[in-house]
């Protein structure tokens, strides 16, 4: 792999570290207080310079973290116009909660969207 390739489960864990915890300690913290375990911790040892360069745009930037949350706004209306025509195929991989919910969530959304034409 690349040096220049941001790992997914590396970056998480930066996203989900509380950099402004103790600095007195040398064990980090998910951001809910959470002490990282001791692979989290040699996981996020091991990040290159351009995995904490990056989490540190964002946790620096808010906007970096407004365009994130932009993305995956358009990530999910993206997914949705897909999921609808196809939800049968989804509904053996739901548990009986995620099936209620998603149809209640369905109907709400329908009936706003008939609203509107």
């Amino acid at each position: 792999m690349p040096n220049s390739a941001l790992r997914f489960h590396v970056m998480a864990l930066l996203f989900d570290m509380d950099f402004k915890g103790p600095t007195d300690s040398l064990v980090f913290r998910h951001l809910d207080g959470r002490l990282f375990t001791e692979k989290e911790q040699a996981i996020v040892r091991g990040a290159t310079a351009e995995e904490l360069q990056a989490a540190g745009a964002h946790v620096h930037n808010p906007e970096v973290g407004a365009e994130a949350d932009a993305a995956a706004l358009k990530l999910a209306e993206l997914l949705f116009k897909y999921v609808i025509p196809h939800r049968k195929v989804l509904v053996p991989f739901m548990t009986h909660e995620d099936m209620l919910e998603y149809g209640w969530l369905e109907t709400i959304v329908a009936a706003g969207a008939n609203t509107k034409n």
